[in-house]
Order: structure tokens, then sequence, then C-alpha cells
């Protein structure tokens, strides 16, 4: 009787702290506009600086369709959108000489610095909304977004062996090392093959000029199972955690995320863990953030579900705790079609939320717009 009474306090109180915790999260609305559809803060970037945020997106004229509720060729515009106040309010905006602007890509002429306090970088590759640069490229800024330099060359490394026949689908995934240290986690696909992407690693020591491929492969190479749009943070000096986005190529309906470490700098990986699944409808990819006090916490979309959903870790990804609902409020309809959501990014702020940034549709607003979900951990 005693252990059936502390099995009951024990579950109610779980089940109490995971109440409180959804209960006190805060919503609220990055980017929306009548008429246009935003998604994909994942295939664009998020970058912090103490309480001010700035987040990629895209946008297209709203269309409801059988796939994504977008008008048949319209153009998709890589727009940003930035919040001064932790994510409570945001002011979208479309800034001059980024993403999709038709600049002429370069080769880097000057080392960047990229310790500088209000450095942000912006990776883009290919096959994916509004990006169309199978060679891959970057732009940087160094006023937290508001001007851009680039498109730039990542140095040759289109060129090595490594992705002959290839093309490049990088998002944005990097690591500040020093001033002129830089890791760019990136992905690559054999043309014409639609969902055989593999991630590699490659690093800059000399501010942008050159790269190397340090990690040909973070998932064995023998993996049947597509790996797309990684997002990575930090341990120590060496040591890194990375999640995955994953799929059975034959199969949209079996999708999930995976992590991986590096225990030398990200030259060798090895599987970790299972994070969580991501449901029907293609998945969806993850995002990842180390807290201040140690703690990760992982999130992602599940198109089944129809949910926004996190788990945090205690021991740097061996393994994940219960997931919690981030937000449960998606429209619903009939069939598939408005199934369209997450791809989210996250940050935590200096005042210790956690802001979460992905695109979302309710009865309130049932076109897709970049909703925010703001909590302390």
């Amino acid at each position: 009787m005693k252990i059936f009474y502390h099995l009951v306090i024990g579950m109610f109180f779980l089940l109490s702290c995971l109440f409180a915790q959804s209960s006190e999260i805060e919503h609220t609305i990055a980017a929306i506009q009548k008429d246009h559809f935003h998604g994909w803060p994942a295939n664009n970037g998020v970058w912090v600086w103490n309480n001010e945020i700035l987040v990629g997106l895209t946008q297209v004229e709203y269309e409801v369709a059988d796939g994504h509720n977008i008008k048949e060729g319209a153009p998709h515009l890589s727009l940003l959108s930035r919040s001064k106040d932790g994510g409570r309010t945001w002011t979208m905006f479309d800034p001059n000489n980024y993403v999709g602007d038709g600049g002429t890509k370069s080769k880097l002429q000057s080392p960047i610095n990229f310790k500088h306090k209000d450095f942000a970088m912006r990776i883009e590759g290919t096959t994916y909304h509004g990006n169309t640069d199978p060679e891959g490229s970057f732009f940087y800024s160094y006023d937290r977004g508001n001007t851009w330099y680039g498109p730039y060359y990542l140095g040759d490394i289109h060129k090595h062996k490594r992705f002959e026949a290839r093309m490049l689908t990088p998002r944005t995934d990097y690591i500040v090392l020093n001033e002129k240290e830089c890791i760019i986690f990136i992905s690559s696909r054999i043309e014409g093959t639609g969902l055989s992407d593999n991630i590699s690693v490659i690093k800059t020591n000399d501010g942008g000029l050159t790269f190397e491929l340090i990690a040909p492969w973070v998932v064995p190479c023998e993996d049947p199972y597509r790996n797309a749009m990684p997002n990575t943070v930090q341990i120590s000096n060496d040591e890194y955690v990375m999640v995955v986005r994953r799929r059975n190529i034959s199969d949209r309906n079996h999708c999930w995320i995976d992590a991986y470490k590096s225990i030398n700098g990200g030259y060798n990986w090895e599987f970790l863990s299972k994070v969580g699944d991501t449901g029907e409808h293609n998945g969806n990819p993850p995002a990842l953030v180390r807290l201040d006090d140690g703690r990760l916490c992982a999130i992602y979309g599940n198109r089944t579900k129809l949910q926004i959903l996190g788990r945090y870790s205690n021991d740097n990804g061996k393994s994940w705790e219960p997931e919690f609902i981030i937000r449960d409020d998606f429209i619903k309809t009939e069939t598939g079609r408005m199934r369209d959501l997450g791809y989210p990014r996250i940050v935590q702020t200096e005042e210790g939320n956690l802001v979460a940034i992905y695109y979302w549709a309710t009865n309130e607003n049932p076109q897709q717009h970049i909703a925010v979900s703001i909590w302390n951990p």
C-alpha cells in the first residue's frame, strides 16, 4: 500500500510540474502579414545578443494548397524579424544585400573578426525555400543584421572530392571559436536524388578566407537514412553535441531526431541518443540550446500531433527527460494540408528565459506566421 501511495504521489508531482511549466509559457508573434505565408526559421537562422534576438524567415504569397500553403510560382523572400525585449515584441524587415537579392558571389578578401560584439553570419545552400546556391555561400554582419556583406564562397570547399556530383544544402549552424576560427556544420546532397542529404563539418582558421573539411561524415556513410539540418552546441573546448533531422528516405512518415557528439573538436562523431519522434508529413528539424545551468534543451515540431515539443537533458544529451508541450493550439482541419508547422530555433536570453521561434497557424490566425514561445526553464 505504501508503495502504491508513493507512486501516486510521484505521478501527481510529475504531472503538476509539467502542467505548471506549460501553463506559464507566453506566446506571441514575430512575423505576420495578411495574405502571406511565413515559415522555416530553421532554414534561415537565429542570433541573440543579451535580450536582443534576430530571426530569419521566408515569406511567400499565401494560397491553400495540398503541400505548403503558398502560391505557385510566387517569389520566396528571405526576411528578418528583430526583438529588443527578449522576444515579446518584434519588427519584421527586409535587409539590403541579403539572401535572394541577387548579389554576385566572390571570394572573401579580408579576414572576418568572428568575435566582433555584433557579429552574425548567415549560411546559404540550395534546394530549400528561397535558397538557390548549390556551391554554398555565406553573408556576415557587424551590426546585428542591419547590413550584410556577401555573398562569399565557403573557400573552395565546393570543389573538394567529398562533394563531387553533390550540391551543398547547408542551413545556418556554426560555432565561433575565436577571432579567426569558426566551425560550420553543413550538408550536401547527390544531385537529382531528393533526400540523400549527409552532414559534414568544415572549419576556417583564417577568418573565412579558406575552409578545410574536418569531418566528411557525422552520421556514418553506410547509414541509409537522411541526416540533415543539424543544430550544434559547444560543451567544452573540444566537446560538441549536435541534434540531427532524420528520415527514412522511402517513407516520409518515419521521421525522428538523433543526437551525436564529438570529443575532439568536431573531427570525429558518434551516436549519442535518440531525442524524439517528429511525426508524419516529412517530420521536422530540431533546435538545440545549452542553458546557463548546463542543461540542454532540444525542441522540435510534430506534424502528426500538431505540437511543438521540448525535452531537457541533464547529461549532455546521453539521455532526455520526458517530452513537454510548448504549443498545441494548431488549427484543426480534416486534411493534412494545414500541417505546415515547426522548423524551430531556440535561444536563451540574458534574463534567463528560453525563446522558441517556429511557424504556426491557429483559428485566430489561420495563415502560417512566425510564432514565439517564452518561458523560464
